[in-house]
Parts: structure tokens; sequence; C-alpha cells
């Protein structure tokens, strides 16, 4: 009985215990409460008292620093122009969410030289494009007048067009980004230098209806990083990770070749070689061509149109409507429109030339079936293997992506007038021999007397019976 008694009263005080902690507990998380809520108040009011998300920050010794990053987008293989330095210029805005600039600093215009030093790198999702970039030196560095006090400046940064000189818009072609950013400059004191003041955060925003491409759609007012090198400060792989994330991007594409007037200098030429026993130099082959413009140049408005020709193993323009169906211009050439495919009839040593043709332009080719002939061809861009034909009266070309010897492609032009020839080659076998020879020539002669006598013979035995 006492037993009992004694286990019941230390289950008691055992709940009782229970009990206390509990309740001790839900104190404890009562007064936790309040203190996790204002740790989130801090959090957010540190949060909107600086730059979030993105920037560059310093301190007094070493100040923030900036820069801006141009990304020039062109067709593959083409080169970067010999005058690609892009200028950027800056416009005082105003202070602490103002818009009156007196007694603002300027910041000088700042360059970014492409014509050395520029990485270059493919688009990941258009092998067709190929960017060159590089950043600006640091603007804040720039800066020369001293900061009249604390506080948040705001100045807008664009870029000048016309940096590059086009001199023939007919050969040449660049479109400027339109893009701006809104940069503030975050000013503090220096705690050991009083009245000196210093850029501790720059912090950059897009602005609305003046977004770079490369932040399609932007509604404007979204931060990006200015950290000179990006900020992860790693070798370039990324430019969303080793650049400043202030892009501007231009477009620039240019032709090949020399146009109507130069004929001789070409963008594209299909050459047409005929050879082997049997062959025939007269027999003509079909071509079924055609190629893209650039993707870089804009198809919404209307494809682009180029000049071609035939020309014959002297170099002069034939204008047969047995080469082309077309219309023809009085100056022998007719006009080609972008991704349109086209025919045209060569025989040996004649070849089609574009004279104008952009360079990075996709080019597609297909010789049609000839009987006894088998075809190879073999080009100067976009890889130099020779592709044949496995056998004889087969339509032959690329891209290609069937058999045992593909030729996928895209196959973009290089630059350079000149560069670019495809050359299909068909040679006959299998030919046998035909007409006489002279050295045949008297046994001829004697076959043929003997048929006229054996023919001669029959007629007159035939009358004899009759006459009988």
């Amino acid at each position: 009985m006492y037993k009992q008694q004694s286990a019941v009263l230390n289950r008691n005080q055992e709940n009782n215990h229970k009990k206390g902690v509990f309740n001790m507990t839900k104190k404890r998380m009562s007064l936790l409460k309040p203190i996790f809520c204002i740790a989130l108040v801090v959090v957010m009011v540190i949060g909107t008292a600086l730059p979030a998300l993105a920037y560059s920050s310093g301190d007094a010794k070493n100040p923030a620093d900036a820069a801006i990053t141009k990304r020039l987008k062109m067709p593959v293989n083409t080169g970067i122009p010999s005058d690609a330095r892009f200028t950027f210029t800056f416009k005082a805005i105003g202070k602490d969410g103002g818009d009156d600039p007196t007694g603002m600093p300027a910041i000088p215009s700042v360059v970014a030289d492409l014509t050395s030093g520029a990485w270059i790198y493919t688009d990941p999702t258009d092998g067709g494009v190929i960017y060159a970039v590089k950043e600006t030196p640091d603007f804040i560095a720039g800066i020369t007048a001293p900061f009249p006090g604390p506080g948040i400046y705001t100045y807008r940064v664009m870029e000048v067009a016309g940096s590059i000189n086009i001199t023939d818009g007919t050969k040449e072609g660049a479109v400027y980004s339109s893009a701006r950013y809104d940069i503030e400059l975050w000013v503090e004191e220096d705690e050991n230098n009083p009245g000196v003041y210093y850029v501790k955060f720059v912090d950059a925003k897009t602005v609305k209806d003046y977004i770079d491409e490369y932040y399609p759609g932007d509604s404007g007012g979204n931060k990006v990083d200015p950290t000179p090198g990006g900020s992860n400060q790693v070798e370039k792989t990324t430019i969303e990770d080793d650049f400043s994330q202030v892009i501007f991007t231009n477009v620039y594409w240019k032709s090949g070749g020399g146009g109507t007037d130069d004929p001789g200098k070409t963008a594209l030429e299909i050459v047409k070689v005929i050879k082997g026993n049997g062959a025939v130099m007269t027999d003509r082959f079909a071509f079924s061509v055609t190629v893209k413009q650039p993707s870089v140049i804009d198809h919404a408005t209307s494809p682009q149109t180029y000049q071609a020709c035939v020309m014959d193993a002297a170099g002069r323009i034939v204008t047969s409507a047995v080469h082309y169906a077309g219309t023809i211009g009085g100056n022998g050439f007719f006009t080609v429109s972008s991704a349109s495919a086209f025919t045209v009839n060569l025989t040996n040593g004649e070849r089609l030339v574009f004279v104008d043709l952009h360079v990075g332009s996709n080019v597609m080719v297909e010789e049609a079936a000839h009987a006894d002939y088998k075809a190879k061809y073999v080009r100067t861009f976009a890889g130099d293997t020779e592709f044949t034909a496995p056998d004889k009266h087969m339509a032959w070309g690329f891209p290609r992506t069937a058999g045992t010897t593909p030729d996928e492609g895209p196959h973009y032009t290089q630059d350079n007038a000149g560069a670019n020839t495809v050359t299909f080659t068909n040679t006959r076998s299998g030919a046998t021999p035909t007409g006489i020879s002279v050295d045949d020539l008297p046994y001829f002669v004697i076959i043929g007397v003997a048929a006229v006598s054996l023919v001669s013979y029959i007629a007159i035995r035939a009358r004899k019976n009759a006459g009988a």
C-alpha cells in the first residue's frame, strides 16, 4: 500500500515538472517572438538604407569602383572594326532623390576600346552570332572635383552613337544601343579626415523605355552590378560573372566582295569542274542554291537581297537564259533574296558568283543528279574536307545529315574577298569508246563493199528467178 502511494506521488511530481518545463518553454517562446520581429525589422531597415542585391563597395582608402561593359554583336567570322572605340557620357541628375545637379562633380566620359584585348565568345543559342566584349576603365577614378558633402548622387549614363565610321551603307551597318542607366554614388565622410568625402557604394539601375537588349522584358528600375570584372572575379567564362552588368549592346555587320563595280572581288563562288574518260565538257549541271542573311540583321523588316552572276572560265559574265532562267539586269547580274532557293546551270569552268553577300551568311547548295557522273565537292570555308558521293547519278551537296559522311552545317561565309569558294567536280567513268577510228577505216570500207555486193547478188538472183 505504501509503495503504491509513493508511485502515485512520484508520477504526480513528474507530471507537474513536465508542465513546469512546458510553461517555461512557452514563456521563452513568447519572449523570443518579439526579438525575432525586431531582428527582421532591423534587416529590413538596413536593406532600405543600403543599395540592395548588386553594387560595388569600398572604403576611404579604396573607394568603390565601377565600369561599363560594351558588347559588340556580329555575324560569325566578322572581324572587329578598326575604329571600334565606344564612348559613354554621364549627366548629373540630382542628389538624394532630387533633380538639382548644382554642385555635383562631373564624371568624365569613358571609352571601351575593342580594337585590342576584347573577349570573343559565341552565342550559346545561335552559332551564327559572336560577341566582342570589353569593359571601360573605372569611371569613378576619373572624378577629380570633390564632393560637397555626404549623400546619394545620381547620374545617368548613355552611349554616344556613331563611333564606327560607316563610309558605305551598302557594305556595312551598325545599330547602337539606346540603353541608359541611372548610376547612384553613395558618398560618405572619411572618419579620419573630416570634410573629405569618398564613394562608399556604387549602385546602377535600368531606366524604363531605355533597356538594352541584354535585359529583355526589363520594365526599368532594376538593379545591375557595376563592379568591374563582375561579382565573381573569376577568369572570363561568362559575361554574367566576369564583367560589369552595366551593359550596352551594339550590332555590326559587313558585306564581303567588291560589289557589281568590282566583281573580281567575290563574296562567294560556286565552281563547276567536269573530268573523266568520256566526259562531255559542255554537259550542264543544275544547282539549287540558297543563302541566308546573318541572324543579327533584322529579318522582320524585309529579307536582304544580293547580287549574283554567272561567269565563264575566262571571267566574263554570261547572261544566257540557259544559265539562269530569271530576270538578268543589263549589267549581267540578277537579284537573289535571302532564304529563297534559285537554280543555275553550269558547265565546265563556269562559276556562280556573289559580289555582296554578308560575312557570316549561311550557304546551302545541292547539285542535281546527272547520269554517268559521280560528284564531289570541297569548300574553302566552314571546313576543307572533301565530300564524295557514294555512287554515280546522285544529288549531292550540303547541308546533309544522312549517309556515312554527313555535312550538317550550318556553313557560314568568312571575312575577306575571295575567301569563300565551293568547287563541285563531276567525274565520268564507265564510258565505252564510240565513233570510227581512222586506223579502222579500211576495214569498214571492205565491209561496206562486201555488203553492197551481197545486196546486188541477191537482187540479180531474184530477177532471174522471176523471169524463169
